[in-house]
């Protein structure tokens, strides 16, 4: 959707480079004296076994934009370079074995590694990078990842804003080369950075042709184009890379089962299997984990507590995220939703556009209570943000102006709303949250408790829905409010700037929300491609405020995460960028010593 950054010396990291990981000993004494220390049997020798609360929306690279699937494409899949460890501003090779930066012509340049095998037998070609690329963008689902790959190639949104000469002419071929042509110079550095996500990863371009994929040819490609439904694309739940671990298996609601790929042209991997499986409930998952068959399982914070004397367990904790949670107002719900009610503003309901009020925003925002959240919910791991922007990132502004829990500014705005009518006729709707997330239902909880203390006519009720489901009905602009988390893209303040603010196609957030405008529009290109230091802190600082004052959605927090494992998994270490928890699986191992 949008596009920007500074050059490669942009201070951008340093802060979150100097966050530390730490390895937080078991407690040597137990709570009870009577009771016996856990011993965890060692089991699913030469397996990666972990339970999560959510599956994967999708398989396909061009497709996915949630870390659930993000996680399994890393394993299947590969990109042209990664991250080096820890580190979010240098990379390593792995599909492309060197590249070269061209001032002159706006040029990254990428020589592509021989003898690499894809999992159903073709050989890498320079020919499969390039069609990987160019059949994203051809791809170029609503609602999905490559924006990313517009604005940096084509300085666009989306692909109806260019012709197919365009996409085509943005990758090419040259001998064992493929050469990339950016929109602006400022996009050098964070290029990099976006080709390392699912988003980047390499297909095989006459398997996925002979399987029914685009062709590859113009005449085609309006007809792989904005694909309505995730299962409408072959790689939806099928797979083909170069990575460590093939698809084995995805039986859906169950498990997804990766198993090792023995012609894999590196390291081979450090696990036969890894299997992942959808255990929404928290004791089944923490009983698994003590019971050595699980190795690794979600855990939420509210019981984290539960695990922290048990000697047995490897813990980490104070993993710095680059990530946020927040509410979002849907500015114009779609006529039949069933979530609010009469759809009038009658007392048993919501008009579609009630959130186009923002008094209606702001007295939501004043009626949350943020400390309790912050100590129910999260155990004090977390501080609230007052924009988008997280600690870590050029452009975070520790002053941001905030939301604070005031249930007289909230009814002094709530009693403005719709001209008076809200605050005598009263609302009913209903707010969702992805089932088995504890912090999302717990927000959900003291936002519906807030607003009905402001006023008894203010009536919310709170349902549990699928993960899947969730995101279908953000997408299509179903949910009255709907409550998610942001991780980073790429590590920069435009990365969380757009998704919240940016009305088109890169706007995750406020284009399904119906906020942003083409003023503003501007105001976050302007800032992105700001090459005075000065000048841009300016610049996003002002958007900053620009989100508080609007109030399309309410900022909760910045996490700190933890990490729970049996003790025979190793070599764990932390980047924030990469999807998932279970961590860097490539560079791990399992064994009984």
């Amino acid at each position: 959707m949008n596009k920007r950054v500074t050059r490669i010396g942009w201070i951008v990291l340093a802060a979150l480079l100097c966050l530390s990981l730490v390895l937080v000993p078991g407690c040597t004494t137990p709570a009870e004296p009577e009771e016996p220390t856990i011993e965890i049997p060692y089991k699913n020798d030469g397996m990666f076994v972990q339970m999560i609360i959510g599956e994967p929306d999708s398989l396909d690279p061009a497709w996915c934009y949630e870390t659930a699937g993000g996680e399994q494409i890393q394993y299947i899949y590969e990109s042209l370079l990664w991250y080096d460890g820890e580190k979010t501003d240098e990379f390593v090779p792995v599909l492309a074995t060197e590249w070269e930066w061209n001032d002159a012509d706006l040029t990254w340049r990428f020589k592509i590694r021989d003898g690499v095998k894809f999992h159903e037998g073709g050989d890498l070609t320079p020919e499969d990078v390039e069609y990987s690329f160019e059949r994203a963008m051809v791809q170029d689902r609503s609602g999905g990842p490559i924006w990313m790959l517009f604005n940096a190639l084509l300085g666009v949104s989306s692909s109806d804003e260019v012709t197919f000469a365009d996409i085509d002419g943005a990758v090419e071929v040259d001998g064992d080369w493929v050469v990339f042509t950016l929109s602006g110079a400022y996009y050098e550095f964070p290029f990099l950075q976006i080709l390392c996500g699912q988003w980047g990863s390499i297909v095989d371009k006459e398997w996925c042709i002979a399987n029914g994929d685009w062709p590859g040819t113009e005449e085609t490609y309006l007809d792989y184009n904005h694909p309505a439904e995730e299962s409408d694309t072959i790689l939806f739940d099928d797979a083909n890379g170069t990575g460590r671990w093939k698809l084995n298996i995805w039986e859906h609601g169950v498990q997804i089962k990766l198993e090792k790929f023995d012609d894999y042209w590196g390291d081979p991997a450090p696990f036969d299997w890894v299997i992942t499986q959808l255990v929404e409930e928290w004791t089944t998952r923490k009983l698994a984990l003590l019971a050595g068959d699980a190795d690794f399982v979600d855990v939420p914070r509210a019981y984290i507590e539960e695990l922290l004397d048990i000697e047995d367990i490897t813990k980490y904790a104070d993993l710095p995220g680059l990530h946020v949670d927040a509410f979002f107002f849907t500015f114009e719900l779609v006529e039949d939703s069933p979530y609010i009610g009469s759809g009038a503003l009658d007392g048993e309901g919501i008009p579609p556009d009630f959130f186009s009020d923002i008094d209606v925003r702001k007295g939501c925002a004043y009626a949350f209570d943020y400390e309790t959240y912050l100590k129910d919910a999260l155990l004090y791991e977390g501080k609230f943000l007052g924009s988008p922007v997280v600690e870590g990132l050029y452009g975070y502004n520790p002053d941001a102006s905030k939301y604070t829990y005031d249930l007289t500014k909230a009814e002094e705005h709530l009693k403005k709303a719709w001209g008076g009518e809200l605050w005598e006729k009263g609302c009913k709707f209903t707010l969702l949250y992805n089932a088995g997330n504890i912090n999302r239902r717990t927000a959900s909880e003291l936002l519906a408790e807030g607003l009905h203390r402001v006023n008894e006519k203010f009536q919310v009720s709170i349902q549990p829905i699928s993960w899947g489901n969730y995101v279908d009905l953000l997408l299509t602009s179903g949910l009255p409010i709907f409550c998610v988390g942001w991780t980073a893209d790429y590590p920069h303040a435009d990365n969380f700037v757009v998704p919240f603010m940016d009305s088109g196609a890169g706007g995750v957030f406020s284009y399904f929300q119906g906020y942003g405008y083409p003023e503003l529009d501007a105001k976050i290109r302007a800032a992105f491609q700001e090459l005075d230091p000065e000048e841009q802190l300016a610049k996003y600082y002002e958007l900053q405020e620009i989100y508080f004052q609007e109030c399309p959605g309410m900022l909760l927090v910045q996490t700190v995460g933890r990490r729970f494992y049996t003790k025979y998994i190793h070599g764990f270490y932390y980047n924030p960028i990469i999807p998932g928890n279970a961590g860097p699986l490539w560079d791990m191992s399992k064994s009984e010593s």
